[in-house]
């Protein structure tokens, strides 16, 4: 039978109160407690007003659901006059809070009160002004409808979550059949102080990069991808009981993403929502170039260069803007104006991630550093700052001069309204030489939030932020990276070794707490692990992590709890502690397997797991923990198989064939007698990033040398209109050529677009610095671009410098070749990623090819 939210009129009739029982592990406080439920019969009623807000519906029902799934009793909903002799519950703004002074205009934003009185509890919170009609079905969340939205003020749901978990022992884990914790008594009684308070963190995003759709929430908690075998055998194990309810997949989608919903409103997601992103790619559709989609092309305005970065291929279109321009500054300061005034949103004004209000109305550059060379632009970089991290201040003097102007130029106007924008990448710095405006609103980018191994960059960024922080009138807000390490797996086609980090999250929002940070965006989240501490931390930073961790892993296992929660620990120290990582520049499966999920060290994890299995006592436990095996485990071994595959997997040798000297001029050699870049002894394909099956394209190579130059000819049969050139050549349509002189760090990196454009690139040869430009590299490229169906680039790479000291004839060279391949040709929205080696992708040095250069 489903139980259905349900507004409930009683006739006066007397329940009596008589006593008080005790469930065992509920908090009680000073004070008589109150009796909700005796014996597994209500003695109280929940009381709401005659015109509910739809925070307040759907707290009367959240709560009367859980009173339920403690105890078994249904604890009536009335807006009259509670039954003679009941407890009341009042919830929301009731005639009995507003006597109280707990009226909503007396609430700060996003706070709750908590008040216990002889026979009564007083649950309100803050509320935005909505009577919107809430459906609500407890056990099929299909049904409900009205949800209210993250970002609305709904500090009344806060007040009985709250509720919920210090009094009723309740606990939200995750949102599958198997998330929600109730002890189970048949008698409950409460008591406690009085509380009033609101969440640490005003903002709390943890949905954001998933654009607020719940129905991706899930894909944090698990490892494997959408669309794999391995997701729909977790996805099926998950919700069980969901898929019996609901065997339409359209009903049984809808019920998953309400779960989700309900999910993250008990774990207060949302509040003050301030999000920045990259806001100004939608000036390529209106000021450059009108699209070809025809819905795109309405944004089109008028073409205006002068708006655009100067000193780029011509051939290109510009990676960014020029910042010191005035058609610019004032063009964006209109689109404010428009934006404050309603009269745009951000998606009419091209923005992809469309802001919308009360949102501040962002100003961030495109995603790269290849800003304008114009001597205007060029004057105001910081050519003292610190280089050699991806978080610096190269470009932060140069770019918040141009949001001081825009601001300046959109008070003129209006004196009220001000702008956010980020602390990112070249402009992560606080600046030196101006000061931005301090109602300007910054997010700061802690890249390194989920790599505290990495403790020069963890601690630099950290000491970026303390800066940023000192300005106390500034409203300060975090972009935090819980999409690593996975995304980078994801990338990569590898399996990461899991980056469990739950102690370090509560080092870092104590931090953040005491800088006086407002609150945070998470580009990723999860897992399961993570997602729970964190939503803790951003409510309450001050709770104790490893309270927090017996409360996840007892109430998911029960007696099974010590060996789950050893395992995650185990893990979690592999991952955060430096001393596992290798000095030289490993990645990918190499460093995930090959120095991380050794082979020792997951024996060990597969003796815990085993161990849990066997204290396992009910069959709520057992599902539990094979969601574990399905979501993680699974993951890490099919890792570790991969790369032990990848270890014994054949590596190209091959010979360059010397031919006569063409002086470095690719279209001078006989390519005739160039040998093809293949090894007879394998396949005759090349590689989807860098795994083993086969790539879709037809890519081939043929390489040569003439004792001074190595020579190398890569073609592809693709529609050449479709190739993409970008200004730095990265990320669009390129080669992408890796050389070393053994298959280790040092390397050399050199990458060719569509236009011939060379950028050449060392890593790990002083220092063991990476991404290090080479400006003297001598390498000569042409490009055939233009003949359709094939892309034919030929580089010649002097012999002398090609790696450093150089190599000889006679001698060897270690090599992958990569074709990175733009959206529009690959049609799926995202990069193509093509490797000539098996196993191989950018940074994996260990497999390069063997070239014999002929004497």
């Amino acid at each position: 039978m489903q139980r259905r939210g349900y507004w409930t009129w009683i006739a006066s009739a007397a329940i009596a109160v008589v006593g008080c029982g005790r469930p065992m592990g509920v908090p009680h406080g000073p004070g008589r407690a109150v009796v909700l439920v005796r014996e597994g019969r209500a003695e109280a009623a929940i009381v709401v007003a005659e015109k509910p807000t739809r925070a307040a519906q759907l707290a009367a029902f959240e709560l009367q659901n859980h009173l339920r799934k403690v105890t078994g009793a249904v604890v009536p909903i009335v807006k009259d006059a509670p039954p003679a002799g009941a407890a009341r519950i009042w919830v929301g703004e009731t005639p009995r809070a507003k006597e109280l002074g707990l009226s909503r205009d007396s609430l700060q934003t996003q706070e709750y009160a908590i008040r216990f009185l002889p026979g009564e509890i007083v649950l309100v919170g803050r509320d935005k002004d909505d009577g919107g009609e809430v459906k609500y079905d407890g056990d099929n969340p299909a049904a409900c409808e009205g949800l209210p939205s993250f970002w609305d003020e709904q500090a009344t749901l806060y007040a009985v979550y709250d509720f919920l978990e210090r009094f009723c022992g309740v606990r939200w884990l995750n949102p599958t059949d198997f998330g929600t914790i109730c002890p189970q008594t048949r008698t409950l009684a409460v008591s406690g102080a009085d509380l009033r308070r609101k969440p640490f963190f005003a903002f709390r995003d943890a949905i954001g990069a998933f654009g607020d759709n719940p129905a991706l929430y899930d894909q944090t908690s698990i490892f494997w991808n959408r669309g794999s075998p391995e997701y729909a055998a977790y996805e099926a194990a998950a919700y069980p009981e969901l898929r019996r309810l609901n065997p339409d997949p359209n009903r049984f989608a809808l019920a998953r993403r309400n779960a989700a919903h309900l999910f993250l409103l008990r774990m207060r997601n949302g509040g003050e929502v301030n999000r920045c992103n990259h806001s100004l790619y939608g000036y390529y559709h209106r000021f450059w170039e009108k699209s070809k989609d025809p819905e795109t092309a309405k944004l089109f305005v008028a073409r205006r260069p002068e708006m655009f970065a100067k000193g780029y291929d011509q051939e290109a279109v510009p990676p960014q803007m020029c910042y010191t321009s005035r058609a610019l500054i004032e063009q964006l300061a209109q689109d404010a104006r428009d934006y404050y005034d309603g009269k745009a949103t951000g998606r009419d004004q091209g923005i992809f991630w469309n802001p919308t209000l009360p949102n501040l109305f962002p100003v961030e550059p495109m995603d790269n550093a290849s800003f304008c060379k114009c001597p205007d632009c060029q004057k105001l970089l910081n050519r003292d700052a610190q280089r050699g991290a991806f978080s610096t201040g190269v470009h932060s003097d140069y770019f918040f001069n141009f949001v001081n102007q825009v601001a300046a130029e959109l008070r003129k106007t209006h004196p009220d309204k001000t702008l956010v924008t980020l602390a990112y990448a070249s402009h992560a710095a606080p600046p030196t030489k101006v000061q931005l405006d301090p109602r300007v609103a910054v997010q700061f980018c802690f890249a390194c939030n989920r790599a505290p191994h990495d403790r020069a960059q963890y601690e630099h960024e950290v000491r970026l932020l303390e800066q940023w922080a000192k300005d106390k009138s500034r409203p300060l807000y975090l972009w935090l990276y819980y999409t690593f390490p996975k995304e980078f797996a994801d990338n990569g086609k590898y399996h990461c070794f899991p980056g469990f980090f739950a102690h370090t999250i509560g080092e870092q929002m104590r931090l953040f707490a005491r800088l006086g940070i407002r609150g945070m965006f998470h580009c990723g989240y999860g897992q399961d692990v993570e997602s729970y501490v964190t939503f803790k931390l951003m409510d309450d930073p001050t709770l104790d992590v490893d309270r927090l961790l017996d409360d996840y892993f007892g109430g998911l296992y029960g007696p099974a709890a010590e060996p789950m929660k050893q395992l995650y620990l185990g893990i979690e120290r592999v991952f955060c502690d430096p001393a596992n990582y290798p000095r030289e520049k490993v990645s990918g499966a190499a460093l995930s397997w090959g120095h991380l999920g050794t082979a020792e060290r997951m024996a060990d994890f597969a003796r815990l797991l085993e161990r849990a299995k066997t204290l396992a006592d009910t069959a709520a436990v057992r599902a539990r923990i094979g969601l574990f095996e399905k979501a993680v485990w699974s993951y890490m071994v099919a890792g570790r198989e991969q790369f032990l595959k990848r270890k014994t997997a054949a590596i190209p040798a091959l010979k360059a064939p010397r031919v006569a000297d063409a002086g470095g001029d690719p279209a001078r050699l006989d390519w005739a007698r160039a040998a093809p870049l293949h090894d007879p002894r394998l396949p005759d394909h090349w590689y989807d990033r860098g795994g083993d099956r086969p790539s879709a394209r037809r890519l081939s190579g043929r390489l040569a040398h003439d004792g001074r130059f190595f020579y190398l000819e890569l073609a592809d049969p693709c529609d050449t209109k479709k190739l993409v050139t970008s200004a730095e050549v990265f990320p669009y349509d390129d080669w992408e050529v890796f050389i070393a002189a053994q298959r280790a760090v040092p390397y050399r990196q050199y990458a060719v677009s569509p236009s011939a454009h060379i950028v050449a690139l060392s890593h790990g040869e002083v220092n063991f610095r990476m991404n290090v430009p080479i400006k003297d590299h001598g390498v000569r490229a042409t490009s055939d671009a233009y003949a359709p169906g094939r892309w034919v680039t030929r580089l010649a790479i002097p012999l002398s410098g090609a790696i450093p000291g150089g190599v000889r004839p006679g001698g060897k060279l270690y090599l992958n070749v990569i074709r990175v391949s733009g959206p529009a040709l690959t049609g799926t929205g995202g990069l193509g990623i093509d490797t000539w080696v098996s196993f191989c992708t950018v940074h994996e040095a260990d497999r390069l090819a063997e070239i014999l250069l002929e004497p």
